[in-house]
């Protein structure tokens, strides 16, 4: 598994995994029920992360955060298929896996 990050999976009805696979990813994001959340961080960093809210209204709230707070954006979908994709991208460290969606920057949120 050299291409993953060393990474921490964890969220609401799943229990808080190191180097999850693939699979146990996709469990996690697909398994999703409605007011829930999904987080898949860079162990040993919390401010580097995918994460996922599955809305009341069972849209998906997509955050990610690149290190420093002026690197966190957002993006809605309907899909939990690009979310799971989306989540294995970012697992694998890959190139693109943020391109299927128009993200906006939050970091004045916080």
């Amino acid at each position: 598994m050299t291409d993953h990050r060393h990474a921490v999976l964890e969220g609401t009805r799943i229990r808080r995994t190191t180097t999850p696979t693939d699979a146990e990813v996709e469990s996690a994001v697909l398994g999703m029920a409605r007011d829930s959340v999904v987080v898949l961080s860079e162990a040993g960093d919390d401010h580097t992360y995918i994460q996922v809210w599955q809305r009341p209204d069972g849209l998906y709230q997509l955050e990610h955060r690149a290190g420093s707070p002026v690197e966190h954006f957002q993006t809605m979908t309907v899909s939990a298929e690009k979310v799971h994709t989306a989540f294995v991208g970012w697992l694998r460290d890959g190139q693109g896996w943020a391109d299927a969606f128009t993200w906006k920057e939050i970091s004045e949120l916080f």
